[in-house]
């Protein structure tokens, strides 16, 4: 061993009664290679019973977290405790007179456990009586995120799950958190037909991120069918996602730009129903226009390649006064097709 030792030490260094931290020590020893720790850098031994009945405990939360479903996105808070809720059985029913939001998410629910479990769950707007999934919303907050969406156990969209095997309700503020809360439940399912359990359990949950969003480009490639857009939104709202960002440079269809891509775009009744479709489901879709570079399926029609740099090519020539009319014209329908509050400009490889 050299005589000079230059090493990393990690000792527990004790910050006050029963805490500890560990703290980064770089120690030079000449005079012999032996670092020694000093006494009251040392672990006491209360603090290691403390230490490793702790690590049993967490231990023991994951081993029972382990033994059901996984849970994703992970909620914030899940408490397992003993017994189940049979599937087969259940029916579905509402606190308050549902609205169209609420309809739908117990249109979900039903179908979904009516599938698992092999038999018909059925929707009821009568009082809940006998074993009962509740849906019961607290509140009128917005179906979609805002421009000043926040996180937290009080945010728009957090919700509470609570199952017993007597029955189960879903608590929340918003439609959205609803919705949120019936994703929580399907995937707490375990088992098929008569087997189909609810374990139960106690979720509290709220967003880590009060924007969670998924940017497709269809500017390249075969544009997918509505019907194909439409499962993308299905599972990122299983997830949770509430942001769908809607790429184009010029795959969506426009008054006065009749002659652009006329065999590969969308038309605007086409973006309306996936609009539609994604708000049923609390996703937001934001246009993602590229208006600046890419533009060469604009530029290679005769009537508008004056406006790319060079003619024909891929890039708005900005001394040309026509460009910002078109800049101008294509917000405007963007914005007008879009009811999102967001409007993203991509500024991809423009001069």
């Amino acid at each position: 061993m050299p005589e000079r030792l230059d090493a990393l030490v990690l000792p527990l260094t004790p910050i006050g009664a029963g805490t500890h931290s560990i703290s980064m020590k770089r120690t030079h020893s000449q005079a012999s290679a032996i670092v020694e720790t000093p006494k009251s850098e040392l672990l006491p031994i209360n603090s290691l019973q403390h230490l490793l009945i702790c690590l049993a405990v967490m231990g023991s939360l994951a081993a029972a977290s382990a033994a059901h479903s996984p849970l994703l996105p992970r909620p914030q808070q899940v408490q397992y405790e003993s017994g189940a809720l049979p599937v087969q059985g259940l029916s579905i029913h509402f606190a308050a007179p549902p609205d169209a939001e609420d309809t739908f998410a117990a249109e979900q629910l039903a179908a979904r456990l009516s599938a698992v479990s092999q038999t018909q769950i059925p929707i009821r707007k009568t009082k809940a009586s006998g074993r009962a999934i509740l849906l019961n919303r607290t509140g009128t907050g917005a179906a979609l995120p805002g421009d000043k969406e926040s996180t937290g156990p009080d945010s728009r969209e957090a919700y509470s799950v609570k199952i017993t095997p007597k029955g189960a309700e879903i608590r929340a503020f918003s439609s959205a958190g609803s919705f949120y809360g019936v994703q929580t439940l399907l995937q707490m399912v375990e088992g098929s037909g008569p087997q189909a359990m609810l374990p139960a359990a106690e979720v509290r949950d709220w967003p880590a991120l009060a924007y969670r969003g998924f940017m497709m480009d269809f500017s390249h490639g075969q544009l997918l069918r509505v019907s194909e857009i439409e499962r993308q939104i299905d599972l990122l709202a299983r997830f949770k996602a509430n942001q769908y960002y809607f790429y184009s440079e010029a795959s969506i269809e426009y008054e006065g730009y009749e002659v652009v891509n006329p065999d590969a775009r969308y038309t605007r009744d086409e973006v309306r129903r996936v609009i539609e479709y994604a708000r049923q489901r609390h996703v937001d879709v934001v246009p993602c226009m590229e208006l600046y570079g890419h533009m060469h399926d604009l530029f290679r029609v005769e009537k508008f390649a004056d406006l790319g740099l060079p003619r024909y090519g891929d890039e708005f020539d900005p001394r040309n006064p026509r460009v910002l009319a078109v800049l101008d014209d294509w917000v405007a329908q963007t914005a007008k097709l879009f009811p999102s509050p967001w409007y993203h400009v991509g500024f991809d490889e423009p001069w």
